[in-house]
């Protein structure tokens, strides 16, 4: 099973059985709302209010219990129908606590508590779009290894461009030393964020720029990296033979690591943009339960 099957699994988990629970609870609510007619009108504080606003209120609590209790789970082997329950039961709330509010919103606790509410089902559903569409680009030419191989083999291909530039010359070795140097795996959270990028890779650029030298062109591909042009012009006025096939070995393997900086980095990106939201559903579920509180003691104290 590979990694996209693995996290779309959660929203198959026992044949969608939260989903046909969610389904069948969002049913019940719109036809309870739709046949009730209390004589002061829809609202929170009819009965059918009541009765949404409780049910809504105790299924907050649990999900958000559902959510301290994952690392249990995890342990346990039911993170996927933890999963499960959390997405669909989470999205049959919005239905839930909207007909709760009757749709008489205002500026009142009670309205910041569904605003709040809104806001921590969108952020989850940004989560699902990121575990069900990102993990299939980790493994995307990274195949099955852990960052920590990556990075040995980036290393070992850095000591082997040197050791091929060391006899072409000082020049050559400058070049490769100092692309080395310029290589950035990661950074701060931003910069994994929005993108890392990496090594830009040379191997089809190399044969752009070359034929484009051979048709005395003065143009140049401007994305290719410093070190791919002077290891192209070097290949080029090379006369020759063994230093030219040098050179290009040289640079095969300079283009392997520059590949492989840009997956690890593509990589580092997806992990940090898969946890960011996080950043956003917690805090905003922290936010609904204090609302919440607020929301009840009013109801309670006034109503």
């Amino acid at each position: 099973m590979n990694n996209r099957e693995v996290h779309i699994s959660f929203l198959r988990h026992r044949h969608g059985l939260y989903l046909k629970l969610a389904v069948l609870l969002s049913v019940i609510c719109i036809a309870w709302y739709l046949l009730d007619q209390p004589l002061e009108g829809a609202a929170g504080s009819s009965l059918l209010g009541y009765g949404l606003g409780s049910f809504g209120g105790l299924l907050i609590l649990w999900l958000c219990w559902l959510g301290v209790r994952k690392r249990q789970y995890r342990a346990s082997g039911n993170l996927r129908g933890w999963v499960s329950a959390h997405v669909y039961l989470g999205t049959a709330l919005l239905v839930i606590g909207t007909l709760h509010t009757g749709f008489q919103l205002g500026f009142n606790i009670h309205t910041l508590s569904w605003l709040l509410m809104v806001l921590v089902i969108l952020s989850g559903m940004i989560g699902v779009a990121c575990y069900v569409g990102y993990p299939a680009r980790l493994g995307r030419g990274i195949e099955n290894r852990t960052k920590e191989q990556v990075l040995a083999e980036i290393m070992d291909l850095n000591e082997r461009a040197i050791a091929l530039a060391d006899p072409l010359g000082p020049d050559v070795h400058r070049t490769v030393v100092r692309s080395a140097s310029r290589i950035q795996i990661g950074g701060s959270f931003w910069r994994q964020l929005l993108g890392a990028g990496g090594q830009k890779s040379s191997a089809d650029r190399l044969e752009k720029f070359i034929q484009l030298e051979q048709r005395s062109s003065e143009q140049a591909d401007p994305a290719m990296s410093q070190t791919t042009r002077f290891m192209a012009s070097q290949i080029l006025h090379q006369p020759d033979v063994n230093r030219g096939e040098q050179l290009r070995r040289l640079l095969d393997v300079l283009a392997r690591r520059d590949e492989l900086v840009t997956l690890l980095n593509r990589s580092i990106t997806t992990m940090a943009r898969m946890r960011a939201w996080l950043y956003l559903h917690v805090p905003l579920s922290i936010g609904l339960l204090a609302a919440l509180l607020a929301h009840v003691i009013v109801v309670f104290l006034y109503w």
